[in-house]
């Protein structure tokens, strides 16, 4: 079964009247979450996240792009407040379904001069239904590398085609999905990047197929 049937079970099973559309999950690639309708609890963990980790950090001396904390079921409570918060307005809003976290990461990412990994342009080619979310855990300008997009034209995400689907489809993609010379193109013909700055507790959720 690949993911995109999975989720329409999962939704048929789901009880909760005037979900979103499929339509309007699969359209609405990238959207800020409102956390202002969230309680205290998100913003005083994320804050505490927040200082624990940039110990954490500091301590580590990784000077790596984007550096890993190793550890991070240390702050499983702050973990699981936001946790707590988040999964339940994401399975209402925007997916219309139960929702398993597959994977947590806590990253601190440096301004870099180049692009090289994942600073490059680039798309997960995960199935559809693979969302992620992003949250800040500092406030974050064009100076401390903020997560960036691409849109058309006309605003829209630019969204890709992935091959990898489920067990039925799962195939490596083109150039390891990587789209350097294709958003060089893009940009001249009218697309623009967005580079999302914002203060510490800013909540992101996008398609992993989206191009970033």
């Amino acid at each position: 079964m690949n993911y995109d049937e999975y989720f329409i079970m999962c939704r048929e099973n789901y009880s909760q009247k005037d979900k979103p559309t499929l339509e309007e999950f699969y359209t609405n690639s990238v959207i800020r979450i409102p956390t202002e309708r969230f309680s205290k609890v998100y913003y005083e963990s994320i804050k505490e996240l927040s200082i624990l980790v940039k110990n954490d950090f500091d301590l580590m001396n990784d000077s790596s792009p984007m550096a890993t904390h190793k550890d991070f079921w240390k702050y499983e409570l702050q973990i699981e407040n936001i946790i707590n918060e988040l999964v339940p307005f994401l399975e209402k809003e925007r997916f219309g379904c139960c929702l398993y976290v597959d994977k947590i990461y806590i990253y601190r990412t440096s301004k870099v001069k180049e692009r090289s990994s994942s600073y490059l342009w680039h798309y997960d080619n995960n199935p559809s239904e693979v969302v992620k979310n992003i949250i800040y855990l500092n406030d974050v300008t064009l100076l401390n590398s903020p997560f960036e997009y691409l849109v058309h034209p006309e605003g829209k995400a630019v969204l890709m085609t992935p091959t990898r689907r489920g067990t039925k489809m799962w195939n490596p993609p083109p150039n390891n999905s990587r789209l350097t010379k294709e958003v060089e193109s893009w940009l001249k013909e009218g697309y623009k990047s967005i580079r999302v700055e914002g203060k510490m507790g800013l909540t992101y959720s996008f398609s992993n197929d989206a191009v970033h």
